[in-house]
């Protein structure tokens, strides 16, 4: 792991999610090295050799030039999403604390903020998250199968710390969503995750398909060449061919609004073919309000 302490010049960048917003990263790159991470993009403007996974930069002076940034104007229109493209909450995080510090500055201001992690580590920062009035912590949980989530995200905190670090955020009455994507074929079983989300509470989730522009594919296919040799070719034919493509996600979709009904949980979902997350989708976004 090379680790590198740098200068930020800014803090908040627009967000390209689909509601627009802000977007806050205390750290370009992360160690919890999942190989499917759509984030490996940013190295081509980074410039970084190293395999994605194996390098962090820590903004260390963000603290110092969010507290300039924040009390402009423009940030009192849109959610501000601190983590886009790193964790936010990644191991580095509990030495170097930008992460609490950043929040600790912005539960100063009333902007609505969201947390996207796979770490339990969020818990350690309970006491600055109940200071906000309006926070949110988005956890990503696509698949219950521990084996399959050590290879993709080997080195993301187990599926079991996530769910009872759910379940404890949400005994403090800290609001939880539930990010399930990508999708996998396969490997994510929609209601078992949707049972599981509806135990702990969780009202909305939200889920996209797997994104394969960005050569986000090459290292899982060479995990499953290892690993799953027998349903790889079925994966690549359901990821790589329109029409395979577009009839698994359709039925999943379908599946999923069945699902919303059941278990009385809104879901949104972003699904299409190819696309640059979530633009220019073979379905258009979509959610169920039960």
């Amino acid at each position: 792991m090379v680790i590198k302490e740098i200068n930020c010049k800014t803090a908040i960048s627009k967000c390209k999610f689909p509601d627009g917003g802000w977007a806050i990263n205390p750290y370009i790159g992360c160690s919890h090295g999942c190989i499917y991470c759509y984030a490996r993009f940013m190295k081509k403007f980074t410039k970084h050799t190293e395999r994605w996974g194996d390098f962090v930069d820590v903004k260390i002076n963000m603290p110092e030039i969010l507290s300039k940034e924040i009390k402009k104007e423009r940030y009192k229109n849109g959610n501000i999403y601190v983590g886009t493209v790193t964790d936010p909450y990644q191991p580095l995080e509990e030495k170097y604390e930008i992460t609490r510090k950043v929040l600790e500055i912005l539960s100063e201001y009333p902007y609505p903020v969201s947390i996207l992690t796979k770490s339990d580590l969020v818990l350690r920062d309970i006491d600055i998250l109940k200071r906000f009035k309006n926070v949110d912590v988005n956890f990503t949980l696509n698949t219950l199968d521990e084996d399959w989530k050590n290879l993709v995200e080997p080195n993301s905190p187990p599926i079991e710390n996530r769910i009872l670090a759910i379940s404890k955020l949400k005994e403090e009455n800290i609001k939880v969503y539930a990010m399930m994507g990508p999708f996998w074929p396969f490997f994510s079983d929609a209601e078992e995750l949707i049972k599981t989300f509806k135990v702990l509470g969780i009202e909305e989730i939200y889920t996209e398909s797997f994104n394969t522009i960005g050569g986000t594919f090459t290292e899982v296919e060479d995990r499953m060449a290892q690993y799953y040799p027998n349903i790889l070719p079925r994966m690549k034919e359901i990821l790589f061919n329109k029409d395979n493509f577009n009839n698994f996600y359709s039925l999943i979709r379908e599946n999923l609004f069945e699902l919303s009904k059941q278990y009385g949980i809104k879901i949104n979902i972003y699904f299409g073919r190819g696309h640059s997350k979530f633009k220019e989708t073979t379905f258009t976004s979509s959610s169920y309000d039960v």
